[in-house]
């Protein structure tokens, strides 16, 4: 599916709900979270309504900087809570290495496995599917030709059709499955953050590096894909934790640059929650000496607009206490 119908405007919320002093208390404040996003007519979170939920977690620089398992163990006791079975839900990212440096993957007789919770990478057959992939005409990376190269060593139209594709994560909203996305954030110099929609987007396709590093292919890439109409209507609540996060030399882990506040951040928009976020890296990276990034200015707003993915200059901010 290369070329699908961008989406027209939802009536879902782009309100964000945040929770301050958080310290810790993850199951606290989610529960809180949660329950005043529904109170505002958010999506009631129960089995009935979603028969299957994939949590996408971020796990790119684990073990340095991801998603807490503590985070991700207050969401699974929270829908456990509301009846879902532990079969009914599973733990997802695109790569199984970095999984399994973030403690997510066990290795041993119980392989796949987060607890009681199934764990799927990209390595599984169920991760991509060949009819649902995002088309571009941006070469791949050195090291992804090479890949297509050995792949398709003497067909050289299927390797140029495949260098052309980025698979789809269908495992996350095929069928009758709905995502929950939790992310962690990170500066990035082409984004302006690389938080809560790269993660359910670059952070989850596949052949992604050729997007990341241009100025305007990669705010295209993460707004193009997230607007596919089958992949957004499957969207719950995204969650960004703001208890560590790197506000400069993103595209990679550098510790250096970790800075930390207390605050969790809900929304049923992925976009909102890396707007709002950006307030609190305007501030580091300033005292710091780095450049600010203004978010009237980032493509990635822009062009989330422009495809219905909402208009960032209405948000509305609730404090949850």
């Amino acid at each position: 599916m290369g070329n699908v119908k961008v989406i027209s405007k939802d009536n879902r919320s782009d309100d964000v709900f945040r929770a301050q002093r958080v310290n810790g208390k993850y199951f606290y404040y989610l529960n809180k979270l949660i329950l005043q996003a529904e109170k505002k007519s958010g999506p009631f979170l129960s089995p009935s309504q979603f028969p299957h939920i994939a949590i996408k977690v971020k796990t790119a620089h684990a073990p340095g900087h991801q998603v807490s398992a503590d985070l991700l163990d207050a969401l699974l006791s929270f829908l456990s809570g509301r009846g879902f079975r532990s079969d009914q839900i599973m733990i997802v990212d695109r790569d199984e290495k970095t999984l399994i440096r973030g403690g997510f993957y066990s290795t041993g007789e119980k392989i796949g496995f987060y607890g009681k919770y199934r764990t799927f990478s990209s390595s599984s057959d169920t991760y991509y599917d060949p009819e649902w992939f995002h088309d571009s005409p941006m070469p791949p990376t050195i090291h992804d030709r090479s890949r297509f190269f050995l792949e398709y060593p003497n067909d050289r139209i299927k390797r140029l059709e495949e260098e052309r594709k980025s698979y789809l994560p269908a495992i996350l909203f095929l069928k009758d499955v709905f995502w929950i996305n939790l992310s962690v954030a990170t500066d990035h110099v082409n984004l302006g953050i690389d938080g809560a929609a790269s993660n359910m987007t670059t952070g989850a396709i596949s052949n992604h590096q050729r997007f990341l590093k241009k100025t305007t292919l990669a705010p295209a890439a993460v707004t193009e894909i997230l607007a596919i109409p089958e992949f957004w209507e499957k969207r719950v609540y995204s969650i960004l934790d703001m208890s560590q996060y790197q506000f400069a030399n993103g595209g990679q882990f550098d510790a250096e640059f970790l800075d930390s506040d207390p605050s969790l951040l809900l929304s049923e928009n992925p976009i909102s929650l890396d707007y709002t976020a950006l307030s609190i890296f305007k501030n580091i990276r300033k005292k710091n000496g780095f450049i600010e990034r203004d978010e009237s200015t980032l493509l990635l707003f822009k062009y989330a607009k422009e495809l219905g993915l909402g208009a960032m200059n209405k948000i509305r901010v609730f404090d949850v206490y």
